[in-house]
């Protein structure tokens, strides 16, 4: 008798102690599947899971972390879209094409600029030869 009321003693420890295991925690899990989509580089997946965990668990410690974290995939998502938007259209060529403009422009001027340059020395030293007392 007494062998069988410690088999079911043990048993009933185990069990009650299998209940107070931890449960996997749902908030958890959606967190880490957000972070396992944001280290595998798919930002748009991360964002989408991040807003999910953040309107589930408003009070939870983590959503703050979450919130910036998808406020930051907010800003890199529109950039991504905004750079692939310019590469797609012609205003870089026609940039390019500007700022190429413009350095011939200041190529220009600046070849000018040393030709008014050598004029001025050169009036300078004419003025000089024709003052009274220079030598000739």
């Amino acid at each position: 008798m007494k062998p069988l009321f410690l088999i079911v003693m043990a048993a009933m420890l185990c069990t009650g102690c299998a209940s107070l295991a931890p449960s996997p925690d749902p908030a958890k899990n959606s967190l880490d599947r957000a972070d396992a989509k944001m280290a595998a580089a798919d930002y748009s997946g991360a964002q989408a899971l991040y807003a999910e965990f953040v309107n589930a668990n408003p009070g939870n410690p983590q959503a703050a972390r979450a919130r910036a974290t998808q406020a930051a995939l907010d800003r890199l998502l529109s950039s991504q879209t905004e750079s692939e938007r310019l590469n797609q259209s012609d205003e870089i060529p026609r940039l390019r094409r500007e700022i190429a403009d413009r350095q011939g422009e200041v190529d220009h001027l600046k070849a000018e600029n040393a030709r008014l340059r050598a004029d001025i020395e050169r009036l300078k030293n004419i003025d000089l030869g024709t003052l009274p007392g220079a030598r000739k």
